[in-house]
C-alpha cells in the first residue's frame, strides 16, 4: 500500500466517522430524549416547565427573557396544551451605570447594564399565585468613541443580563417545582 492510498483510506475513514455524527438540525425529538435530559436528572418533569404559558413582556429585553425562557421550558419542541400554570413577568431595564471613567479624558471607559425582572406564576385552574420573585442581570461592557460600538455593546451587554435574569427565573421554577414533585 502507498502513501496516496493511505492518504485516500484516511480521508474517506474521517469523513465517514465525521458524517456518522450527525444529526439532522431541525429533526422531531420523541419525548423519551427530553426526559433523559438534565431537568429530568434533576428530579423535575420536563411536563412541569413545558406547561408554563409566558405572557408576553413589553421590549426587545423583555422579549428576549420570554424567549430564552420558552426554549429552556420546552427544549425548542411544542409547549404542553393547554398550559396549567401562567408565567407573568415585569421588566425594568436600567440604562448604563459608569463604574470606570479614564482619568485623562474624563470619559467612561466600562459601563454597566442591568435588568431587573420580578415575576409570578399563577395557576390556571385556580387563578392562584403560586410562587413569585424577582431576577437580577448584570454585564459589564467598553464603552467606545465610535458611537455605533458603544451602542452595539450596550445592547449586547443588556442581551447577557437578560440572560442571566432568565436563567435566575429558571432555576428558582425547577427549585420551587421539585420542591412540590412536579405537576
Amino acid at each position: 500500500m502507498s502513501w496516496s492510498d493511505l492518504r485516500r483510506f484516511g480521508c474517506v475513514a474521517g469523513a465517514a466517522l465525521a458524517l456518522g455524527a450527525c444529526q439532522p438540525l431541525y429533526a422531531q425529538r420523541s419525548p423519551d430524549v427530553a426526559s433523559t435530559g438534565p431537568i429530568a436528572a434533576a428530579g423535575i418533569s420536563a411536563p412541569s416547565l413545558a406547561a408554563i404559558d409566558i405572557l408576553p413582556i413589553d421590549g426587545r429585553v423583555g422579549q428576549k427573557i420570554r424567549n430564552e425562557l420558552i426554549f429552556a421550558f420546552t427544549g425548542g419542541g411544542e409547549p404542553i396544551k393547554p398550559p396549567l400554570f401562567r408565567l407573568d413577568i415585569a421588566v425594568q431595564v436600567m440604562r448604563a451605570q459608569t463604574p470606570v471613567v479614564d482619568t485623562d479624558t474624563n470619559r467612561p471607559e466600562i459601563e454597566t447594564a442591568g435588568v431587573d425582572a420580578a415575576f409570578v406564576l399563577i395557576d390556571i385552574a385556580t387563578g392562584q399565585p403560586v410562587l413569585s420573585g424577582n431576577a437580577i442581570g448584570r454585564a459589564t461592557y467598553t464603552r467606545n468613541r465610535q458611537r455605533f460600538a458603544s451602542t452595539r455593546a450596550e445592547r449586547d451587554a443588556e442581551d447577557r443580563a437578560a440572560r442571566v435574569a432568565a436563567g435566575q427565573i429558571r432555576t428558582k421554577l425547577m427549585a420551587h417545582f421539585s420542591g412540590a414533585g412536579g405537576v
